[in-house]
């Protein structure tokens, strides 16, 4: 039985004890998010010059506005990213080399150099509106205590866009397969020590497989009470439920700055809300094949700290950016006399 029939309804006919235990779990979690980040604690201020935000708990008298913890990790080169820009222009340039004149070789050296950021701009834009449907499919879940039967649906039929339609299906491919349930979604989290704040995409309650077993197996699955694991008594499938931080990707690669990214997010929550996600991701959707992968940070501590260190990198890079503004103010004047 899926977890989610669990949450709103114990009296169902597939109830037990277990069930029970992992049901009341996500209803815990839930309300010490609530208290510790309740609405309007944190207000998102982004501007054309950044994604910023202001923490109102009440620890200063003016409420501190933070860059976002992606704004601060931009110190991290990608070099994935320079060698698309590279290729892009390459492209360009042999599609439509045939048509270069002496006299419009300048307006297609224009139009090659733009191609990169167009790209990054419709990427963005698609990203943007998977996020967003998925933040609709995950709150009307999380509000109604109903799993949405059809994720797609959910789609705008003015917004059919077929990338957004495959990285849906994936990610309700994934919800299924996982037999995953949203706990909170578009959760703001901030950390006052490293002056960032930004927006962790979701928390939920996953089956986390300890062995898949046999796939042509009509599972009999029994419970350890005392270890929550589920054993299969026909095959050695065992899984246990855990509560894990789940980060969304529609990108066609990984970039590594993904994990400081997200081990940061897991670190904020856990010292702001007293509860460790157990296991922390990144959920890679395609825009193609409506398929997903899973990344495992495995060791979400050890990756925040190197992320504290590259924030404290960009630190330094601003510090120095005001001192050699202010070394030309005063060296101006010198060299008028």
């Amino acid at each position: 039985a899926s977890l989610s029939i669990f949450i709103n309804s114990y009296d169902n006919k597939y109830t037990n004890k277990n069930m029970n235990k992992v049901a009341n779990k996500i209803i815990e979690i839930r309300k010490k998010i609530e208290e510790a980040l309740p609405q309007g604690r944190v207000i998102p201020r982004h501007s054309d010059k950044g994604h910023f935000y202001e923490v109102i708990d009440g620890q200063f008298v003016t409420p501190p506005i933070y860059s976002s913890v992606t704004t601060k990790l931009a110190q991290l080169k990608d070099e994935s990213l320079m060698n698309y820009k590279m290729n892009c222009v390459i492209r360009y340039v042999f599609s439509n080399w045939q048509n270069f004149t002496e006299i419009n070789i300048m307006e297609h050296i224009g139009k090659a150099e733009s191609v990169p950021q167009q790209n990054l701009e419709d990427a963005g834009g698609i990203g943007t509106e998977i996020h967003n449907h998925r933040e609709k499919i995950f709150k009307e879940w999380i509000s109604t205590g109903i799993k949405p039967i059809d994720f797609v649906s959910y789609i705008p039929e003015v917004q059919r866009d077929v990338r957004a339609i495959s990285a849906i299906r994936a990610l309700e491919k994934f919800v299924n397969d996982y037999d995953y349930t949203p706990i909170a979604c578009e959760l703001f989290v901030y950390d006052h020590k490293m002056r960032v704040a930004g927006t962790l995409d979701d928390l939920g309650m996953m089956k986390y497989f300890i062995r898949k077993g046999n796939k042509d197996c009509e599972h009999e699955m029994i419970c350890n009470e005392k270890t929550d694991k589920y054993t299969c008594l026909k095959c050695d499938m065992q899984y246990k439920y855990e509560f894990t931080l789940l980060d969304l990707k529609s990108s066609n690669q990984l970039k590594d700055h993904y994990f400081y990214q997200v081990s940061m997010y897991w670190d904020m929550f856990r010292k702001l809300v007293g509860i460790t996600p157990e296991r922390c991701l990144i959920l890679q959707v395609s825009k193609e094949k409506g398929t997903y992968k899973i990344e495992d940070l495995k060791r979400p501590a050890k990756l925040a700290q190197y992320s504290k260190h590259m924030i404290k990198v960009d630190e330094g890079t601003q510090f120095i950016k005001k001192l050699r503004k202010d070394n030309q103010r005063n060296v101006a004047p010198l060299l008028k006399l």
